[in-house]
């Protein structure tokens, strides 16, 4: 059953992009407060230590706050209690009533309440963000007003507000600002030692920056983001798209995703409540989702010592939960749509099958990157500690125990963490575009299905590594319907990106060993023989590699035949993972 969700009321969200222009106007950007605080403080962050942060707020405010409850200024109308009325606020208090603060302080101010979850008192936070914004902030539900003392009128947080920087890949250039978006989630453990409440709402985390820069950028009709949460994919497919829809089970998450859209002025996403797909009516041009993949244990007993999380746990046993979802997800597509998709999938002692063998849709082509594999143990342990729960107590010791037996129960031997990458063909289009196609016949668009572990790290790449994705896979569907013979009649082209190291012991005129490195992608190296090492090293378009190994073979003084055949195996190989480029003599 689905239900749609109001969106904010045109008051309200012209409201929320006046307060998310102050914030940013304010200096309120990842770059700029690793300017204020320095580099090491944000790479504290990233490790979830909020202390250094936390210590340089405070230090710049100290003063500051010493002044505003010392001369009388954060005391309005006295209470009597710690709830404050809807009429008194620092809001409505006179504009002279603090100094102005300095662009530190301002800066400072509003990390404490929106990123670090401190209580500041009201008038300094109103004096950082000007009385408009702090008016709508407060009515917006994204501060409230406290007097924890009874007398001290205070500001508060109820929901983090972090700024994020967009990547590179994602249309910038719409206005003013738009390199940063603020992201309205809960608090979670940078702020708390608490374990988390089971309708917890993620803000960014690991898995949400991956899945933003593997998704492909191009201009849609219409895109989906399924298990939005705290709606940072929702927000950058409006950017490409025409129309977005955001799905979640969760009204939590939808209501922060419309606070996050109307910061960032974003008016066309349709916020939709349900679970995965369940929701969706039409089909989509693209399809992205980071869904509740988690494998948490769901027998009885477990579920007694195992907190439950929305924002990670489908309700399923194992892998159910991904194994639905990627099945469905062809059904869902128009032709020639794209799907990425982040997810978790056991493997077992007796398979090791993974996503490239659930889809059943033969004009679906699939590729799984598998990124990492985990043991049981090491697994149970991430997912214990992203929970909240304090190591080497008891619950942490039944929870570990509840994991291991559950996936003893199904003889689990890893876990693996990828991506999978989904195109519906398009029957009435080639894959690739008919410049880079050899002209050896039509054009056809076969479905493979594959998977590809890949362990190195990231390299650079100038236009995001989702282009690059989107090539590799239009590659390999260019390869599964290439014959040997088409192989041989094809002119490649080396990437620009690529290096060639050559190992020599001292004194030997040989190399032991020739490497080729990319420079972009995932910054993969591939061993070379001299054969293979030739024919990269003439790769420029203008000979087919059949008229390349023949002069090799010659060189070589190696047969022809053979020599064709090895370097076909190996240039398919080069090809799939973008190091080579096919084109037309």
């Amino acid at each position: 059953m689905t239900e749609e969700t109001h969106p904010l009321t045109a008051d309200q969200r012209a409201r929320a992009e006046h307060l998310g222009a102050t914030l940013y106007a304010a200096g309120y950007t990842e770059p700029y407060l690793r300017q204020f605080w320095g580099g090491a403080v944000s790479d504290a962050l990233t490790r979830t230590n909020a202390g250094p942060a936390l210590h340089h707020c405070r230090s710049v405010l100290d003063e500051r706050l010493v002044e505003a409850i010392g001369s009388g200024a954060a005391r309005l109308a006295p209470a009597e209690s710690a709830d404050v009325s809807a009429g008194e606020s620092a809001g409505d208090a006179e504009a002279d009533a603090l100094p102005p603060l300095s662009g530190d302080e301002q800066l400072a101010a509003i990390t404490l309440v929106f990123w670090l979850r401190e209580q500041v008192p009201a008038i300094v936070l109103a004096a950082a963000l000007g009385t408009e914004a702090y008016r709508a902030a407060r009515d917006l539900g994204l501060v409230e007003e406290v007097r924890p003392d009874g007398v001290t009128l205070c500001a508060r947080a109820p929901f983090a507000l972090t700024p994020f920087e967009i990547p590179v890949g994602v249309p910038r250039g719409l206005r003013r600002g738009d390199e940063n978006l603020y992201l309205v989630a809960d608090h979670g453990t940078l702020t708390s030692p608490e374990v988390l409440p089971g309708d917890f709402v993620l803000g960014l985390g690991g898995a949400g920056r991956t899945l933003v820069s593997i998704t492909p950028r191009d201009r849609v009709t219409t895109a989906a983001d399924i298990g939005t949460g705290c709606g940072v994919q929702a927000l950058l497919l409006a950017r490409h798209a025409e129309r977005v829809i955001a799905t979640d089970i969760s009204a939590r998450a939808l209501h922060l995703t419309a606070l996050s859209a109307g910061l960032a002025g974003v008016t066309n996403i349709d916020l939709r409540q349900g679970s995965l797909l369940e929701p969706l009516n039409e089909d989509v041009d693209l399809l992205v989702s980071n869904p509740p993949f988690v494998i948490t244990p769901r027998t009885p007993d477990a579920e007694a010592v195992v907190p439950d999380f929305e924002y990670r746990d489908g309700g399923m046993s194992g892998d159910r939960l991904v194994r639905e979802l990627f099945t469905a997800v062809p059904s869902v597509l128009t032709p020639g749509g794209r799907a990425v998709c982040l997810g978790n999938w056991e493997i077992t002692a007796e398979s090791s099958a993974g996503p490239e063998s659930w889809v059943a849709d033969p004009g679906t082509s699939v590729l799984v990157i598998e990124r990492e594999v985990l043991d049981p143990v090491a697994y149970a342990e991430t997912w214990i500690r992203d929970g909240g729960i304090a190591r080497a107590g008891d619950d942490w010791n039944a929870a570990t125990a509840a994991w291991l037996d559950d996936f003893a129960s199904r003889q689990v031997t890893g876990i693996a963490f990828g991506y999978v990458l989904m195109h519906r063909a398009d029957n009435d289009s080639p894959t690739l575009s008919p410049g880079d196609l050899p002209a050896t016949g039509p054009a056809a668009v076969p479905a493979p299905r594959e998977t590809v572990r890949i362990t190195s790290a990231m390299a650079t790449n100038p236009h995001g590594i989702g282009a690059f994705l989107t090539t590799v896979a239009e590659l390999r569907s260019w390869l599964a319907g290439a014959s040997d013979k088409e192989i041989a009649a094809t002119a490649f082209t080396r990437s620009p990106d690529l290096v060639e190291h050559r190992h020599h012991v001292p004194g030997e005129e040989d190399p032991t060993s020739i490497t080729l490195e990319q420079g972009i992608g995932f910054g993969q190296v591939f061993d070379l023989d001299t054969a293979l090492a030739g024919f990269v090293s003439v790769a420029d378009g203008s000979l087919t590699l059949g008229q390349t190994a023949a002069a090799l073979a010659q060189l070589l003084d190696v047969d022809a035949a053979a020599l064709e055949a090895q370097l076909i195996a190996q240039v398919r190989g080069l090809v799939a993972a973008g190091a080579l480029l096919p084109g037309t003599p």
